[in-house]
């Protein structure tokens, strides 16, 4: 009910926690459609209705639609038994079409349900286009339908035929003589804690945007750079280029994203790899990217490669990397204003912002950091923006990316993603771990400003200072929970 409650509170249809950052769809279970499967590739299938059958004799259809002899489609609203069986013949054709789509998806393993359907006390599997392979299209018993499949299996080492008990174990229930009496309930005195949650960065700042927000200097607008900027036809070519010309919003800003976790599993080569920009090429035609997949491979080879200047290093020079690291860490009562007034001491220099919403971190918060990486002996966080700020790359300075990490308070963000990595290396480094040598900070990487003057780059400093002020901030609750 209290989630039922916040989402009718929250006008934003598209909050990020609502694509529940697992994030890539490949660690979901899917129940799709054979058509909607059309293209697409999955680690593990499960086909369960293999030999079910929709026969057009058996629909008792007042109208059938079949090929003419002249390659047009013909109507008859009256069909005699010929016309039937070449409806038949016709939907036996697509669903072994379907059949072959089915069982060429998945990537490693296989399931296939196979059963005897009956209708009209007669078994019917022999119709479906699986029991059409199988049985060759006769009319098979149960029996004849499993020496079917066993002969499919044998001399095939991959293909296994398993059958399933339809009758589960069960055992008899005793019969008493006299009732049993009923033992007194215990009283129950539990209590529940019934503010806890848990939490996340988006959570925190889910009501923000109806916040009051002060001017914020650096912003150059989409419509005021159009307005100034006239017929100029710099300004014009600018507009081409594949990272000020891509759609915006959430949709795309996911779909760049996935792009760039799975670059970070093939080391981010896609610059000094055909192969692998041929594989993004894929990528994209099966998420419906298509008709952009040169823009994209194009754009996504100069971010991989273009220099990062908080590093000193691009992303394909990296040698030890971790994309998507998941994050857990409790909070017993901290106020969100608490957590405001320590990133605005201590990030952005001051820069205005809009103030967090008021609410207690009561629960546990979670979160996920798009890249940590290693270089120079030193730790980093990385997180990707897809955020239009202008449409030129001069509209991405150092001052217009602050005024945006403050604008949606990404520096918050970057404060939780900074402190869950300085509580890991703490426990990793052991006594060792100083975080002026070892903690680089986090860098919020703008995808459409790497060819700016800032490279797309704001650098957010791991201050020790603000590191233990925001540290015993979420430990001290534990220690004055009564």
């Amino acid at each position: 009910m209290r989630w039922l409650a916040e989402r009718i509170q929250d006008s934003s249809e598209g909050a990020d926690e609502q694509i529940v950052r697992l994030e890539s769809d490949a660690d979901l279970v899917k129940v799709v459609t054979v058509h909607k499967s059309k293209g697409l590739e999955y680690p593990v299938v499960l086909l369960p209705f293999a030999t079910a059958v929709r026969s057009a004799r058996s629909r008792g259809l007042a109208a059938v639609s079949v090929m003419g002899p002249h390659g047009r489609r013909e109507l008859h609203l009256e069909p005699s038994d010929e016309v039937l069986a070449m409806a038949e013949r016709e939907r036996l054709q697509e669903d072994l079409r379907l059949l072959y789509v089915a069982l060429t998806r998945a990537r490693h393993a296989l399931w296939v349900g196979v059963a005897a359907l009956q209708q009209d006390k007669a078994c019917v599997a022999h119709r479906s286009a699986f029991g059409y392979l199988a049985a060759g299209g006769s009319p098979v018993t149960e029996d004849g339908l499993l020496a079917a499949v066993d002969a499919l299996a044998s001399g095939q080492g991959e293909v296994v035929a398993e059958a399933v008990n339809p009758t589960p174990p069960r055992t008899l229930l005793r019969r008493h003589d006299r009732e049993v009496p009923l033992i007194e309930p215990v009283p129950y005195a539990a209590q529940f804690e019934r503010r806890w949650s848990v939490g996340s960065f988006s959570s925190i700042v889910r009501h923000i945007a109806s916040a009051p927000m002060p001017a914020l200097a650096g912003v150059v607008r989409e419509d005021e750079v159009l307005a100034s900027s006239g017929a100029d036809q710099s300004v014009s070519a600018a507009i081409t280029q594949p990272w000020h010309s891509f759609p915006r919003g959430a949709l795309p800003g996911n779909f760049l994203h996935d792009q760039l976790e799975w670059l970070a599993e093939e080391q981010f080569g896609l610059a000094r790899s055909e192969a692998l920009q041929e594989r993004l090429r894929k990528r994209c035609d099966r998420q419906g990217w298509a008709h952009r997949a040169d823009e994209v491979v194009a754009w996504l080879g100069d971010v991989v490669s273009s220099p990062l200047p908080p590093v000193g290093a691009s992303l394909d020079a990296l040698a030890c990397r971790l994309p998507e690291m998941e994050f857990w860490f409790p909070s017993e009562a901290l106020p969100t204003g608490e957590v405001d007034r320590l990133c605005r001491e201590h990030l952005l220099g001051g820069i205005a912002r809009p103030a967090l919403p008021e609410r207690e971190l009561r629960g546990m918060l979670m979160g996920f950091a798009d890249l940590v990486f290693v270089h120079g002996g030193r730790y980093w966080v990385l997180d990707y923006k897809s955020n239009a700020l202008g449409n030129r790359d001069a509209d991405y300075t150092s001052d217009a990316l602050d005024a945006s990490m403050a604008e949606h308070r990404y520096d918050v963000q970057a404060a939780l993603y900074l402190l869950a990595l300085h509580r890991l290396l703490r426990v990793r480094l052991g006594a060792g771990y100083d975080p002026r040598l070892h903690l680089g900070g986090a860098v919020y990487l703008f995808l459409r400003g790497i060819h700016g003057p800032a490279a797309g780059c704001c650098h957010v400093p791991a201050s020790p200072a603000f590191l233990d002020a925001l540290d015993e901030a979420f430990g001290a609750c534990a220690e004055d929970r009564p």
